[in-house]
């Protein structure tokens, strides 16, 4: 009898799912930011002092004789004077990380961050964008410990102010992927996962508002951030075996990429994503 013949397939190597590749820290323009954020906080707080004393200086001569009407105007020039005074505060912080952001002064960076997490009160609009701005340098610089102990603290104080809160997405993705490259992958899932609730919420409800087409710089660059965080959960998944998981994450990333205009960061993920998905073919 002759024997069985077997056909013996050999097993397939594992792609290496590299991590994206962070842009170098390198200091550029920390004088600059200096310069931005000093010229918007000076130029609009004298502009806040100039409205608050015209309009009290209008308010008391209004009073002899009373004239309502510009005792309503005036005291109207002085409110708006003092929202003047908050607004110059935001906008110095937000343009000088913004441009540390831009110019990857790391140095700027995380001094505007933490003096806008300090004076946090004082800042209307909450200062999540602060937050997530020094983790993502954090994560470019190496800092993972720093990215978890800021992230873990700041996420905590969000929540119990807000349970509601949707604009947590990229505090949790930075933290998942801090204990991720720590190779803490079950910690790294659980923050993954809270990312995508947060980034689901906040997406249903621009939408139900029609407000996704308003977010500063487009919807794209967050859609983006989304499908990272799903890719991110995918090769999370991956390593410690749950094939099920991944597979599943996986597809989300090319449902969120139909969404987003083609570009190259665009096609860096749908590759990625693309390598994931051919392990798991069988799935």
């Amino acid at each position: 009898m002759a024997k069985s013949q077997i056909k013996y397939t050999p097993k397939q190597p594992r792609p290496k799912i590299e991590a994206p590749q962070m842009p170098e820290v390198v200091d550029s323009k920390n004088n600059s930011c200096d310069q931005m954020f000093w010229g918007i906080l000076i130029g609009g707080e004298l502009l806040a002092c100039a409205l608050v004393y015209i309009g009290v200086k209008n308010v008391m001569d209004a009073l002899h004789p009373v004239n309502y009407l510009q005792v309503g105007l005036s005291a109207l020039l002085a409110i708006f004077g003092l929202i003047t005074a908050a607004g110059s505060l935001r906008a110095a912080f937000v343009m000088a990380v913004m441009m540390a952001a831009r110019t990857m002064s790391y140095g700027a960076c995380a001094k505007y961050c933490y003096q806008a997490v300090r004076f946090r009160q004082l800042i209307p609009g909450g200062v999540a964008w602060a937050i997530q701005t020094l983790l993502e340098f954090k994560v470019q610089n190496g800092a993972f410990d720093e990215v978890i102990e800021v992230g873990v603290r700041e996420y905590d104080l969000a929540i119990a102010r807000n349970p509601k809160e949707t604009s947590l997405g990229s505090i949790c993705a930075c933290i998942g992927t801090a204990y991720n490259v720590k190779n803490e992958n079950h910690k790294a899932v659980e923050w993954l996962e809270k990312a995508v609730a947060q980034y689901k919420l906040m997406f249903a409800g621009l939408e139900k508002n029609n407000k996704t087409a308003k977010i500063p710089g487009g919807s794209d660059n967050i859609y983006l951030r989304y499908a990272e965080t799903y890719l991110g959960l995918a090769s999370t998944y991956l390593s410690i075996q749950d094939k099920r998981s991944a597979k599943e994450r996986a597809s989300q990333v090319f449902e969120i990429a139909k969404k987003v205009k083609d570009c190259p960061e665009k096609e860096m993920i749908l590759k990625r994503a693309l390598e994931i998905s051919k392990l798991l073919k069988h799935w």
